[in-house]
């Protein structure tokens, strides 16, 4: 039982100096980010930032084709509901 609180203890101090070290930035916060990251390769610095500009050409093209093509249908339906 003592071995077990201790072994708790530790892991609130390590989450304590985790939220300590707010700028410690490259880091994942948490065990499935980190899971994501090393299996995956899922990206844990910056998830609002895609750089188009590593991916395959293909890639690419298609990925600006359905951006271009849901842009230009949602302002074709914004149109006919404003003249209809």
């Amino acid at each position: 039982m003592d071995e077990e609180m201790k072994r708790v203890k530790k892991r609130i101090d390590k989450r304590l100096e985790q939220f300590a070290n707010t700028n410690n930035s490259d880091r994942p916060f948490n065990d499935v980010m980190d899971h994501y990251g090393k299996i995956e390769g899922y990206p844990t610095k910056n998830l609002s930032k895609v750089n188009m500009k590593g991916l395959p050409l293909p890639i690419r093209i298609l990925g600006y084709f359905f951006i271009g093509t849901m842009s230009v249908g949602m302002i074709t339906v914004f149109l006919l509901s404003l003249f209809k």
